[in-house]
């Protein structure tokens, strides 16, 4: 179970429990007693309790059975989903969960908008390629599904899609919930090239080296002896070990102990070492005296922030996956100390880190080879007396039926008996790419029509191409609390994600594709149970482009017997006037401080949490009447200590403390602008604040601020709204918050 959002643990369920917003839920009580509501605009800023009155509708209207009659658009895979990006031309093996933490820098905010992050995907041609990425959303989720496919799994939402070929060749989405054991998922291997790599190190070296090492030039033998690393490897401050068998692989650790020598300069000392009772000597170590190199291991091969440096933290380091391919395959071989099987045929990889296992997987897929990844184990796979355990060699035998059963009068031999596997005794799903190639090589293509061969050269292209399909194993149905996120790729609308890769749809859920597909197909159809329309719950529908909008107001014209529609935005403004014209508007006013302090009880009482008095307002006024935003900062709060005093408060809200902003702007006022300079560089770099938060902070303290007039107030917040805009530009935040600085500094001067 994931930790609780406690946003949505105290998220209430019934219409009396909502806090405040009286005016608006006395009259939805009585749209709901008679089991009838009007379309509904809910606006108002965050965490006002729009999308909670939204759910209790759902919950007091059908129940148990809500979610049935209830569509929303939010559809997203867990945090701990493998992704593969690209960042700066450099490929990364990360989980969407960590990607996201590096973007979301607002609690509260449920989208975040990289600029530099490409993604691995699939284009409309088969082609395997990295996509820019539009932005990355997040919401919780009560329940998931973790579907088991043949070498991997991966967990989604109930209505988020997965990719799956359709008869005709072409790919389409279909959601979790519709997928059933058996069915075909599609995955890829490919040979993506990297480039020759140099690493500096010289940043890791200690004071006084006894010998300075400048680059890591990764060659066949490095390569080789940094998988060896990642199997036998451990690592104190001064001195780097490998431990082999002996006396069975002596000759690998002479090996390894010469690569040192070569390639490094450095002396390594082979001894051997005693086990058990019996004392005889059961292995062989090669021992780097390096603190240079002890700190390459340690900053490279480990979960970043790992507390302690031991085989179950242990990763495969990024300039890996950026590798020319035939030194992908050296570091895997050396990695092999781990592994049972041979070469080229079949391997299987031990590890207790879970990480380094779906690491090994999602390398050997770039690299051009078939693998798997279980619980305790990597399967790298070749070639076997039979095909069960290779995943990257097939394609849905419908596609091939299909079509020779529309050719059939052309074909000049016998494909009922060669697919006599997929259509009679076995009724095969998938059929091997070789067999399916060596097939439509036969057919005659001067017999077809121009129809006919445009569906043979797809089909050739599918059979060429680096994708395949795998079968579904299971699928199960868990609750889930936590958030979830999802990826945005405009130009192909697939990620590849799990423990060994996926290819799963995406969607920008604000365009015109979504109203007129999902959001009309759910519309149209009739409810479950005795209330005679279902809901449509659209968040942020705000956000909407304004062709979808349009769609939008077309399907609530036309369903409007069987569906009713709930719109969701901080301004209603920026919804068209014909849909608000058709919607009853409820405006929603930010909470008082005695509300919010009533919500921030439940959660201490609930939580069983010690809070100072100064803690409590420093949540209310960090909160800004957002409940959301109170939930989030008492979470965090609540894990870095058992007591919540007001700095902690301040430190995991990531804000700027009041006091310590009017201070340093009182210091430049007076013209001490050495100290307000090194005021704000504490800020930003010991405290780690960002630039647009502490600018917002400046802006409120304006207004108390002593010794300046009005006049000056106001021209100051006019500079603050120009920094403010250059920092959203991209600027950097402390030469701009300097400039700003230096405002006040003039402002001070009579």
């Amino acid at each position: 179970m994931e930790s609780l959002v406690w946003a949505e643990k105290y998220r209430p369920l019934k219409l009396h429990e909502i806090i405040n917003q009286v005016h608006v839920t006395e009259r939805i009580k009585a749209f709901v007693k008679d089991k009838n509501i009007p379309h509904l605009l809910f606006a108002g800023s965050a965490g006002t309790g729009k999308t909670t009155m939204a759910l209790a509708i759902a919950h007091e209207l059908y129940g148990n059975s809500w979610s049935q009659n209830v569509l929303s658009l939010n559809a997203s895979v867990t945090p701990d989903t493998p992704i593969m990006i690209k960042r700066e031309k450099q490929i990364k093996r990360i989980t969407i969960g960590e990607l996201a933490n590096e973007y979301f820098v607002d609690s509260n905010s449920k989208y975040a908008y990289p600029s530099d992050i490409e993604i691995l995907t699939l284009n409309k041609n088969f082609d395997i390629n990295f996509s820019h990425v539009k932005n990355i959303s997040r919401h919780p989720s009560n329940k998931i599904a973790k579907i088991k496919f043949e070498g991997g799994f991966v967990k989604t939402t109930l209505n988020h899609s997965l990719i799956v070929m359709g008869v005709n060749g072409k790919l389409k989405s279909i959601e979790a919930s519709q997928l059933k054991k058996g069915d075909l998922l599609i995955t890829f291997k490919k040979e993506i090239e990297g480039a020759e790599k140099e690493i500096n190190i010289t940043n890791l070296a200690p004071k006084r080296p006894k010998k300075l090492l400048e680059k890591i030039r990764i060659n066949d033998d490095i390569a080789w002896l940094l998988g060896s690393y990642l199997a036998e490897g451990v690592t104190t401050k001064h001195v780097s070990v490998l431990t082999y068998g002996y006396p069975q692989e002596y000759s690998i650790a002479q090996r390894a102990s010469s690569i040192v020598s070569n390639n490094f300069g450095l002396h390594s000392g082979l001894h051997t070492i005693r086990s058990g009772s019996s004392g005889l000597r059961s292995g062989i170590q090669v021992a780097i005296s390096s603190t240079q190199l002890a700190s390459f291991f340690r900053n490279y091969f480990y979960n970043k922030g790992a507390s302690k440096h031991i085989a179950n933290e242990k990763r495969i380091p990024d300039f890996v996956f950026n590798l020319p391919i035939e030194l992908r395959h050296s570091f895997i071989k050396g990695y092999m100390g781990d592994a049972t099987g041979k070469w080229k045929d079949y391997v299987r990889f031990s590890s207790k880190s879970k990480e380094a296992l779906i690491d090994t997987a999602w390398l050997g897929r770039i690299s051009g080879l078939d693998t798997s990844c279980f619980k305790t184990e990597a399967r790298l796979i070749w070639k076997l007396p039979s095909y069960s355990y290779i995943k990257s060699e097939f394609i849905p035998s419908v596609l091939l039926l299909d079509f020779f059963k529309e050719i059939s009068s052309k074909l000049n031999f016998n494909w009922h008996y060669l697919l006599r596997h997929q259509l009679y005794s076995k009724k095969a799903k998938r059929i091997s790419k070789n067999i399916a190639l060596n097939l439509l090589k036969k057919i005659p293509e001067l017999n077809l029509s121009t129809s006919e061969r445009e569906k043979l050269n797809l089909l050739k292209k599918i059979v060429n191409s680096d994708i395949s399909v795998v079968k579904i194993k299971e699928i199960k149905i868990k609750n889930y609390e936590g958030y979830v996120y999802d990826i945005s790729v405009p130009e192909n609308e697939t990620f590849f994600g799990g423990t060994t890769p996926i290819l799963l749809h995406n969607s920008d859920e604000r365009g015109i594709d979504i109203v007129r597909g999902k959001v009309k197909d759910f519309a149209r159809t009739k409810p479950i149970g005795d209330i005679n329309f279902r809901i449509v719950l659209l968040d942020e529908a705000d956000a909407l482009t304004q062709e979808a909008q349009q769609a939008l107001r077309r399907t609530m014209e036309s369903y409007t017997s069987v569906s009713r529609f709930i719109l969701i935005g901080n301004y209603s403004s920026k919804i068209i006037e014909p849909i608000q014209s058709r919607c009853a508007v409820f405006r929603f006013k930010a909470l008082p401080d005695s509300d919010m302090k009533k919500f921030i009880n439940r959660i201490v009482d609930g939580e069983k949490l010690k809070i100072s008095d100064g803690a409590i307002d420093a949540v209310i006024f960090l909160s800004e009447g957002d409940l959301r935003k109170v939930a989030n900062i008492l979470q965090a709060a609540a894990a870095l200590s058992e007591k919540i005093t007001e700095d902690i408060v301040y430190d995991v809200a990531s804000q700027a403390k009041p006091d310590d902003v009017k201070v340093m702007l009182e210091a430049a006022i007076k013209g001490k602008f050495a100290d307000a300079r090194k005021m704000l560089q504490d800020m930003l770099l010991k405290q780690g604040l960002a630039g647009s938060d502490v600018i917002r902070e400046i802006h409120r303290q304006v207004y108390s601020l002593d010794g300046l007039s009005e006049e000056k107030k106001v021209q100051l917040i006019e500079k603050i709204g120009e920094y403010e805009f250059r920092l959203s530009e991209g600027s950097n935040d402390l030469i701009q918050l300097e400039a700003l600085l230096a405002q006040f500094l003039l402002a001070g001067k009579k």
